[in-house]
């Protein structure tokens, strides 16, 4: 997979990262990719992994990140030749390094090094003594450190703290005088309910945050242009809610400006699946003084648009099997990260309304298993349109069983490439069948709201109806469908399973949500799912709107088999959610299995250790193929 790219300042070449398995682990490595046609060689090796490259401002030589000496460190190639030298060293691991305009320091965001909670040894602690309700992160577990900003001299002197312990940095960008830094920070005494970074700026040696720009939620990732002008994306709402579009702004003297005010679409990649980096949300830059270019989401799919400081946005590319996941530009060429159709990522120039591809090398393994999706629009019953895509059994149209694989979020977006359950479910002789149903984004702020404070409502009818589209258009049987979903997903499955029951055969539920109470207190962003997602006000005032929105209430009126898979490190919908519907049919006799793995975060089914995801696939396949024959 092909994870991330960066341009050199000439635009003569482009560098990433693709992972790739070796003896059941992932490793990184650095590859370069021309514009002249020729093949892309690889720039880094070994037993290691290395990410996020950064060409220095003159061009010669690469700034990334590697675990090579043990823990993540800034580490610099020179690109005439040469072994690549460790730029820092940091105690735990760093987030993010840039280059100073200059090319003379390096920002970076790594742990603080100042503990929050810890009572007695760091190594063995007696306890923890927690007073934040953002105590805990999902994929990191207990956040004992904030992460801060440090700016070093590579090779001269040690890695400075320019920020406080007392608050985390999010994002990290130079000022054009080299001589002041951005950072993305919540340093307020709100943050520990809820945090929402605003942009300031400091000096490179440390001292006092001066604030650069805020928006009403969230500001999400910032950049200076050459000249000093500031652009920032970021949610213009009240608390973030997760149905609110992240927009581009040029923050003029503090007072950010929407560019592109006409489209009503998030200026971030919010379509995903396991082909798709998971590590990539936002992707912008600047491109002289008077245009950007971002990442927009639109219908599914994720494409460059141009933005003016004037305020006009308009798309370099104009098509519905596209999905990029970062960008670069410099010289005068942008270059994508893109997925097409079935295909793996791959690295593209950007050129005339078209992609050109530089590399081959992220997308040749899946060929023999590739599918590509078709789109179909389906009417719900309030004759809205619905984005539907079908990965088809075999390649054919025949009557077959068939699986509907729900997205989570419940605020992202399913898109033209499919997951590697759908291409194996396929093979396995069953359609596949998801969609966009409201709630989704890229389809205007309005259709992403409407599932605000009404969790599995509308959704449902919009699903509901892409079934009875299937089964109109003789793909299946009515009494061989089966459901399957991840996140939010799972909580759909749940969800119809005992709201509807008898309409589906089978069900997949993977880390869901079960129950609304439950998920307040045990997730790492339960206090905040009223306030942005279900709508449901605040326990214990409210119980009776969460008890009303929770899945387990009504699971035991299905009758369907139906497989629990719980990633037991999860954060985000912590095992106890699956455990609590497991418990009730299993109490009941139902039929339900569950099956759980070790260490393992809430994204699993992406980036969880390769043994684990294949375990997944093979049992997502055999227990559908066993209960829809």
């Amino acid at each position: 997979m092909i994870q991330d790219v960066a341009l050199a300042p000439d635009g003569s070449s482009a560098v990433y990262s693709r992972r790739t398995i070796e003896n059941g682990v992932y490793r990184r490595r650095l590859w370069r990719a021309g514009f002249d046609g020729g093949r892309a060689a690889p720039l880094t090796s070994g037993p290691a992994s290395d990410k996020g490259a950064r060409f220095s401002p003159d061009g010669d030589s690469l700034l990334f990140l590697s675990d090579r000496s043990g823990s993540v460190q800034p580490w610099i190639l020179p690109l005439s030749g040469g072994e690549a030298r460790q730029a820092a060293e940091l105690k735990g691991d760093v987030q993010v390094a840039e280059w100073a305009p200059d090319g003379k320091r390096i920002a970076l965001i790594a742990p603080s090094g100042v503990d929050r909670f810890i009572v007695g040894k760091r190594d063995d602690p007696t306890a923890r003594r927690i007073t934040d309700l953002t105590w805990r992160l999902d994929g990191t577990g207990v956040r004992d450190q904030f992460n801060s900003a440090w700016v070093v001299r590579p090779g001269v002197g040690k890695p400075k703290r320019v920020t406080s312990p007392a608050f985390e940095v999010t994002g990290v960008f130079w000022a054009p005088d080299a001589k002041r830094v951005g950072v993305l920070a919540d340093p307020s005494g709100e943050a520990a309910v809820m945090e929402v970074p605003k942009a300031f700026t400091t000096g490179r040696g440390g001292g006092s945050l001066e604030p650069l720009a805020e928006l009403r939620g969230s500001v999400i990732a910032a950049a200076w242009s050459p000249e000093g002008a500031l652009a920032i994306v970021g949610v213009d709402e009240a608390d973030t809610p997760e149905w609110a579009n992240p927009y581009l702004f040029a923050a003029e003297n503090g007072t950010p400006r929407r560019l592109g005010a006409e489209l009503d679409l998030p200026v971030a990649n919010t379509t995903y699946g396991d082909l798709i980096d998971p590590d990539s949300w936002v992707s912008f830059c600047w491109t002289g003084e008077e245009h950007l270019i971002a990442l927009v989401s639109v219908g599914g799919c994720c494409l460059p648009y141009r933005f003016s400081v004037a305020g006009v946005a308009e798309p370099l590319l104009e098509r519905d099997d596209v999905v990029c996941s970062t960008m670069a530009a410099a010289g005068g060429k942008v270059v994508v990260v893109a997925t097409l159709g079935g295909r793996a990522g791959e690295v593209y120039s950007v050129e005339d309304d078209s992609l050109r591809p530089l590399t081959d090398n992220g997308s040749r393994w899946i060929e023999r298993w590739r599918r590509d999706p078709e789109r179909h629009q389906v009417k719900n019953p309030e004759g809205e349109t619905i984005d539907t895509f079908l990965v088809s059994a075999l390649g054919t149209h025949s009557k077959r069983p068939l699986v509907v694989q729900i997205h989570g979020g419940p605020h992202a977006s399913h898109g033209p490439t499919p997951w590697l359950e759908m291409m194996a479910l396929a093979d396995a002789g069953i359609h596949v069948l998801y969609c966009n149903p409201r709630g989704s984004t890229g389809y205007g702020t309005d259709f992403a709201r409407s599932l605000h404070g009404c969790w599995g409502d509308p959704d449902s009818a919009d699903i509901l109806a892409m079934v009875d589209w299937a089964v109109a258009e003789g793909l299946t049987d009515p009494d061989k469908i089966g459901i399957l979903g991840l996140s939010y997903g799972g909580y759909m499955v749940n969800w119809l399973l005992g709201h509807f029951p008898g309409r589906f055969a089978a069900g997949v539920s993977e880390n869901p949500v079960t129950d609304m109470v439950g998920e307040y207190g045990s997730s790492d962003v339960g206090t905040q799912t009223d306030a942005t997602a279900v709508g449901c006000g605040i326990l214990p005032e409210n119980l009776d709107e969460f008890l009303v929105r929770s899945p387990y209430v009504t699971i035991i009126k299905s009758s369907a088999p139906l497989l629990l898979l719980q990633a037991e490190s999860d954060l985000r919908c912590p095992p106890g959610q699956t455990d609590l519907v497991f418990a009730i049919l299993k109490k009941h006799s139902a039929p339900v299995e569950m099956v759980r793995y070790p260490d393992e975060p809430h994204y699993m089914a992406g980036t969880g250790r390769p043994d684990r995801r294949v375990d997944r696939l093979e049992r997502i396949v055999g227990w559908f193929t066993e209960h829809l024959a």
